[in-house]
């Protein structure tokens, strides 16, 4: 269908305006260009323009007391927030400031992410799952 229309718009009037001059063929020819900007405009730039105020909004959003992750990997809860970094508490009396940029996610969405998306994941990596210490039991047996 899309050869179809291409054909229509390329083929058909360079075939039928023989006596039109350069004019018809330039305008035939800008327009799959214009048809793969405007695909790529929807299916790359339009999403990672919504991605990107996503993070500006977040990163907006911070405050005291939020758990999150660095770009680096390091987990951490907010100790201190200005207006270009933030102080973030990575064990007990062990401060590091960074940048808000720095910042990726909040801890909870990180760790649910890591655990492959498990919602009984914990944070400590371990699991509720009373079925998951009762398989491992059973392939022990079995060796």
């Amino acid at each position: 269908m899309l050869n179809e229309l291409l054909f229509t718009l390329i083929a058909a009037p360079a075939a039928s305006g023989g006596g039109e001059g350069g004019s018809g063929s330039l305008l035939s020819m800008l327009i799959p260009f214009a048809l793969v900007f405007g695909i790529m405009y929807l299916l790359v730039i339009r999403p990672n323009q919504k991605r990107q105020k996503e993070q500006d909004l977040f990163l907006k959003n911070l405050k005291v007391g939020d758990q999150v992750v660095t770009q680096g990997g390091i987990f951490g809860k907010i100790t201190g927030v200005s207006e270009a970094s933030i102080t973030i508490e990575i064990s007990d009396r062990v401060r590091i400031k960074v940048l808000r940029s720095a910042v990726v996610s909040k801890q909870e969405a990180a760790l649910a992410e890591a655990a492959g998306g498990r919602a009984d994941a914990k944070p400590d990596g371990k699991s509720d799952s009373k079925n998951e210490g009762k398989a491992s039991e059973d392939a022990d047996a079995k060796k």
